[in-house]
């Protein structure tokens, strides 16, 4: 096998340890159907290989549905007072509920606006949630690009 064929194949990398500390699995083509391809509306693992059954994914991306936990009143756009309300309902302080979820509507809401003109009230657009994204992502949650 050629060096270049062997390289493709690794899964240790020698400069990032954490390749090495959590290694991929060698049984996942025993649980998983087609664990290389990516899933669009399901995040299958191990013990649940069709993901979670009695989750609804209503059309949304893996990663859509995953912000969307904070979409309290359910209508694809998260204003930062519901940020806030699901920070806290996740058990976090104040403070911190505050901080992360300036943080976060500061980061966010330009990104995933449908036009060009900013809004004061900072909401995120779940259906753009992928506009976010930034070059080090890993790409998990989502496969667009």
């Amino acid at each position: 096998m050629a060096r270049m064929e062997r390289d493709a194949m690794e899964t240790v990398a020698p400069y990032a340890p954490v390749t090495y500390h959590r290694r991929v699995r060698g049984d996942l083509d025993d649980t998983l159907t087609k664990p290389y391809l990516p899933r669009a509306l399901q995040a299958p693992d191990m013990e649940h290989p069709l993901g979670t059954p009695e989750h609804r994914h209503n059309g949304l991306s893996v990663m859509q549905q995953h912000v969307a936990f904070f979409d309290l009143d359910d209508n694809g756009i998260i204003y930062p007072y519901e940020t806030f309300s699901g920070f806290q309902l996740l058990g976090f302080n104040l403070l911190a509920s505050l901080i992360l979820t300036a943080c976060i509507h500061l980061a966010l809401s330009y990104a995933t606006l449908p036009g060009w003109l900013p809004s004061p009230f900072f909401p995120i657009y779940i259906h753009n949630i992928h506009k976010a994204k930034h070059g080090s992502d890993s790409k998990t949650l989502s496969s667009s690009s």
